[in-house]
């Protein structure tokens, strides 16, 4: 699992706004997922779940990328400076008294790793005459998502989005609140057309929460899934998967990786998501080592792995690299 470097440039900055506004250039990017490394012997299911892996990990994490984007437009664009944030992206705020930004992608990322097109509309909450503002309790943001598509340059494999993100910030506040301590809560609801590389569109589902916390300069940020759907009391993502098969993704134990105060960045060190499909159902467990044991506090992880049984009832394992 991959997470945005940007964040971590917002907790640093120290000059703060708290709603959008004119033409502000972005932010850097972080890596895609690299290539996996299997260390099990093949059988006749591994490609296939290696490729719902890889659909459900990407989709993670380019959505958290563009949340975090779109949460970087509203607290740092003004109307007396410009700050550079995103290569080849352009923040059009001729609407901002209205609530309205959108971003518009139109290249490789900052450290070129991946290309990206298409655009992402802003839209805060405002009734003709009264704008809420972003770090407004309660405020909701909703990111409308046009043919915006992240390309890997590595291997050219890419996801196409359509759709909307609709993110609450629960209990008010941004960074200025998470740096004196204060616990930043996002409630997000989705509902997204995905294209994979092959043409195949699928639809999914999200209901999760991401918790910023600052303890002692070591912030984290938390996700977990909020919602109740059929058994899964932990569901954060559901619908079809390219397979055709499907899906439920339930998070029993809460991902959470560090954004500052460590070494240890944009690694989740705990977590465990179980993927639950008609056929071949996967967990995932983040935070390990190489061979697939949890690392030991203080060690930074190597990746996570994924268990499944196959179809002659063996279990396998695989490890990935972040």
């Amino acid at each position: 699992m991959k997470t945005q470097k940007s964040i971590l440039n917002i907790i640093l900055a120290v000059t703060i706004s708290g709603l959008v506004i004119s033409g502000c250039k972005k932010k850097d990017e972080e890596a895609p997922a690299p290539t996996p490394v299997v260390s099990v012997v093949p059988n006749g299911s591994q490609s296939q779940q290696t490729q719902k892996v890889n659909d459900q990990t990407s989709f993670d994490d380019e959505t958290n990328k563009a949340m975090d984007d779109a949460i970087n437009a509203l607290e740092y664009c003004s109307k007396t400076r410009d700050i550079q944030a995103l290569c080849n992206t352009t923040v059009d705020t001729t609407f901002a008294a209205q609530g309205k930004i959108t971003l518009t992608y139109t290249g490789n990322d900052c450290l070129s790793l991946t290309s990206r097109s298409g655009s992402i509309i802003i839209q805060l909450p405002y009734n003709g005459t009264t704008l809420t503002t972003w770090t407004t309790a309660g405020s909701k943001a909703q990111l409308t998502f046009v043919n915006y598509k992240v390309t890997r340059l590595s291997n050219n494999k890419s996801l196409t989005f359509n759709g909307y993100h609709a993110i609450k910030n629960v209990n008010g506040g941004g960074v200025i609140q998470l740096l004196a301590g204060a616990t930043i809560l996002h409630q997000i609801r989705a509902d997204m057309q995905i294209t994979f590389d092959d043409g195949t569109s699928r639809t999914w589902l999200v209901a999760k929460t991401r918790t910023f916390t600052n303890v002692l300069g070591l912030i984290t940020n938390t996700i977990a899934g909020d919602t109740t759907f059929g058994s899964y009391v932990h569901a954060a993502v559901w619908g079809t998967n390219r397979l055709g098969q499907p899906f439920t993704v339930d998070l029993p134990t809460s991902v959470a990786y560090y954004l500052a105060g460590t070494l240890c960045l944009y690694r989740p060190h705990t977590g465990v998501l179980i993927h639950y499909a008609s056929a071949f159902s996967y967990t995932i467990t983040y935070g390990v080592d190489i061979l697939g044991n949890p690392v030991t506090f203080g060690q930074c992880p190597y990746g996570y792995k994924f268990n499944w049984i196959d179809s002659t009832g063996t279990p396998q394992q695989i490890v990935l690299p972040y």
